[in-house]
C-alpha cells in the first residue's frame, strides 16, 4: 500500500518537470483547451498532450469535455499533496518562460471576449455563412412557446398530419378533421405518441364536426385552394372558433400551375391575399393580419423539374362576446 511518503515522492517526480510546471501554472489563472495550452506553451499538441497525461495519472489536472474539445483546469491535491503544492505555487512566478506564457495567455483569454470585433468584422456577410439550418423552424418553435399550453385548436383539413404534430407539442388538444378516412387514418399513425390529447373526425370544411366555439383556435393549412366557396369555409371556420380565439390560414400565393388543378384536385391555383383579407373581415373576424412567409411550397412538375411556390399566412381574431 502507498504510503504518504511514497505519494509525495511521486508528486515531487511529477512536479520536478519544467513544462508540467509551466502547464499547471497556466491552468492555475484559467481553464484552456488542449489547443489553447500548446498555444500558450508555443509547443506541440502532441507534445502537451503527453504531459498532461502524465498530471491526469497524478490527479492534478481536471478534464471537461465539450463535442471534440476537450477543456483542462488545476485540481489542487487534498492533504500533504496540496500543502506541497501551496508552498511551490508562488515560486511559479520565477519560471524562466512565465512571462512569455502569460502574454500568450491574455492573447488567448482576449480572443474569446472579442467576440464582439469577430461578429463587426463578418456582419455583412452572416446571411450566407451564419444563418443556414437543416430544416430552418427552430424560430418558430421559438415563436409558439407564447402560445398557452391549455389551448384546444383544430387542424381543419389536417391530411397526414402535418400541422397537428407541430401544434400538439404546444396544446392540450388537437381536433384533426379532414374529409377523407384515408387521410385521418394515415394522420392516426403519424401522431402516435404525440404529448397532446387528439381526435379524429370525418367532415367537410364547408359542415365542420365541431360545436359553435368549441375551440381557442382553427388553423386550415393549405386548405382554401381547394374549396369552391372560400368564404362559406371561413365561416365556418369561425363559427367553430370560440369568442376571441384566432383562425389561422396558410396558403400559396397566386400562380400559374395549371396542371396542379388535376394532378393536386386544386380548385383555385393559389389565393389572392388582399381579396382573402377582404373575406375575413366580411366573415366577421376583427385585427386580421397577412405576411408572406419565408417558405414555399414545393411540388414536383410532370417534367420531373421541382417547382417553388411561395406561401403567406393571415390571421384574424373573432371579436369577443359583450356582455
Amino acid at each position: 500500500m502507498p504510503t504518504v511518503e511514497a505519494d509525495l515522492l511521486d508528486l515531487l517526480r511529477v512536479l520536478g518537470d519544467p513544462t508540467r510546471l509551466r502547464i499547471l501554472s497556466l491552468l492555475s489563472q484559467a481553464e484552456l483547451s488542449v489547443g489553447e495550452l500548446a498555444r500558450a506553451l508555443a509547443m506541440g499538441q502532441s507534445r502537451v498532450s503527453n504531459q498532461l497525461k502524465v498530471l491526469r495519472e497524478a490527479d492534478l489536472l481536471l478534464e471537461r469535455h465539450e463535442g471534440s474539445f476537450t477543456f483542462c483546469r488545476l485540481n489542487v491535491p487534498g492533504g500533504s499533496a496540496g500543502e506541497l503544492w501551496r508552498a511551490l505555487e508562488p515560486g511559479l512566478a520565477a519560471l524562466r518562460d512565465r512571462k512569455a506564457d502569460d502574454r500568450r495567455l491574455a492573447a488567448i483569454l482576449a480572443d474569446r471576449t472579442d467576440s464582439r470585433a469577430f461578429f463587426d468584422r463578418i456582419a455583412g456577410d452572416w446571411d450566407l455563412i451564419g444563418s443556414d439550418f437543416l430544416r430552418g423552424t427552430g424560430r418558430l418553435e421559438a415563436l409558439s412557446c407564447l402560445a398557452p399550453r391549455e389551448l384546444s385548436v383544430a387542424d381543419i383539413g389536417c391530411g397526414t398530419g402535418y400541422l397537428a404534430r407541430a401544434l400538439a407539442r404546444r396544446v392540450a388538444r388537437v381536433i384533426c378533421v379532414d374529409t377523407s378516412a384515408a387521410m385521418l387514418d394515415k394522420a392516426r399513425e403519424n401522431l402516435r405518441g404525440v404529448p397532446a390529447s387528439l381526435e379524429f373526425r370525418l367532415g367537410s370544411m364547408e359542415s365542420l364536426p365541431l360545436r359553435e366555439g368549441e375551440v381557442d383556435a382553427t388553423f386550415a393549412h393549405m386548405v382554401l385552394h381547394h374549396l369552391p366557396d372560400v368564404e362559406a369555409g371561413l365561416r365556418e371556420l369561425v363559427r367553430c372558433t370560440r369568442p376571441g380565439g384566432q383562425v389561422v390560414c396558410v396558403e400559396m400565393l397566386p400562380h400559374r400551375e395549371s396542371w396542379m388543378r388535376e394532378a393536386m384536385a386544386d380548385t383555385r391555383l393559389g389565393l389572392d391575399p388582399e381579396a382573402l383579407r377582404d373575406d375575413f373581415r366580411a366573415c366577421g373576424l376583427e385585427a386580421v393580419e397577412k405576411e408572406v412567409l419565408d417558405d414555399a411550397y414545393v411540388v414536383e412538375h410532370p417534367s420531373g423539374r421541382k417547382i417553388s411556390l411561395p406561401l403567406f399566412l393571415i390571421r384574424g381574431r373573432r371579436p369577443a362576446a359583450h356582455p
